[in-house]
């Protein structure tokens, strides 16, 4: 699978922009405000509805206009497909090969990719529902049936919440019966991931690392791994049941899904306070590329990968071995504030950004 041209429509700073990428490496080079983050962050919200910079899609909105849209062509299957997708404040579209949807989460799994910016520390030091949105936009791309279990669990949570509030306990059993079905299915195949996460993973670090260090990922869950799925089925529904009390004088759920966590550990110790940061970079690194080898797995596909920032402080041993297995993927951009940097790539396709002494956007520049 891969991108062959994105347009732009009053979105950012971009009034009107088109781009044309080649099947393997992508590099967007120029300097700061020049719009490279940008072309990632449309190419990401193509991929899953959102952006990695903002929760807001108002603020994608060029300023002063009324709309943004987004257009792609990729080839998929070896079959040419359009995707567009349109925000004006209040209404939401997509627009799938003619078919149109009124929400963005119809877009999970069309497009799949993997993106890495250097925010994505966050992981390693951020809270648990940090590494949770990772995992769950992850499954969410190559599973479908995860999207709609995710969906219902938090909307039985929400009335179970409303209840708990209330001191109803009447209809509490159905609502939490239908967050256990939902819990189980979330909690296995997040556990499922996080093993094939952190075996990829320490394949990957090991390449990237300057020295010989041991890379793990754990699910870490109130529930035993061992369970069968009937039995975290009724592990739920007990739990939910013991704790109603509780809940009842707090008002939200205690345990489930939603309260898990990734435990990230670089020599049996947990990275987020024992790893260095050049450590937490690579393991950063080793995690995006092995949700890259895992959504491959998913979807079938060889998904887009997307860096922002390529330099991201790292040494010259790191960048080389990081772009070596970079070259190994199918289609890759990267941002770059110049070519200082080799990027030794069988085929790649440059484009130049720049910007005016007014500070307004010069017309790209390939160079193929």
């Amino acid at each position: 699978m891969f991108l062959r041209t994105l347009r732009l429509h009053q979105f950012r700073s971009y009034q009107e922009a088109f781009f044309e990428f080649c099947p393997s490496l992508n590099i967007l080079c120029g300097p700061n405000a020049a719009g490279k983050t940008t072309i990632l962050e449309a190419i990401h919200l193509l991929m899953t509805g959102r952006s990695f910079r903002t929760p807001h899609l108002q603020d994608l909105i060029k300023e002063g206009a009324a709309y943004f849209s987004v257009e792609a062509i990729f080839i998929k299957q070896g079959v040419e497909q359009s995707l567009k997708i349109f925000f004006n404040g209040t209404e939401r579209q997509v627009i799938s090969n003619h078919t149109t949807y009124r929400s963005f989460a119809n877009l999970l799994g069309i497009f799949p990719g993997v993106c890495m910016t250097p925010e994505d520390s966050a992981l390693v030091k951020g809270p648990p529902l940090t590494r949770r949105n990772f995992l769950d936009l992850q499954l969410a791309q190559g599973d479908p049936l995860y999207v709609h279990k995710l969906m219902r669990y938090s909307r039985a949570m929400r009335q179970r919440n409303c209840l708990l509030r209330s001191k109803n306990f009447t209809s509490l059993e159905s609502w939490e019966y239908e967050m256990a079905q939902a819990a189980c299915y979330l909690t296995q195949k997040r556990r499922t991931a996080c093993e094939a996460l952190s075996q990829n993973g320490k394949q990957i670090y090991d390449h990237l690392s300057t020295i010989q260090e041991l890379f793990s990922i754990s699910y870490k869950s109130t529930v035993p791994s061992e369970m069968t799925s009937e039995a975290v089925k009724e592990y739920y529904v007990e739990q939910f049941r013991k704790l109603r009390r509780r809940e009842s004088e707090l008002g939200y759920t205690l345990t489930g899904p939603h309260k898990d966590d990734l435990s990230l550990f670089l020599n049996e110790k947990e990275a987020r306070y024992f790893a260095s940061e050049g450590q937490q970079r690579s393991f950063v690194a080793a995690l995006k590329l092995a949700e890259w080898e895992l959504l491959k797995q998913l979807t079938e596909e060889s998904p887009l990968m997307l860096i922002d920032d390529i330099g991201m402080s790292w040494d010259a041993f790191r960048k080389a071995n990081l772009m070596q297995h970079l070259n190994g993927l199918q289609q890759v951009f990267i941002t770059a504030q110049d070519l200082a940097f080799e990027f030794n790539a069988n085929e790649k396709k440059v484009i130049e950004l720049a910007l005016t002494m007014s500070g307004e956007k010069l017309n790209a520049k390939d160079q193929s």
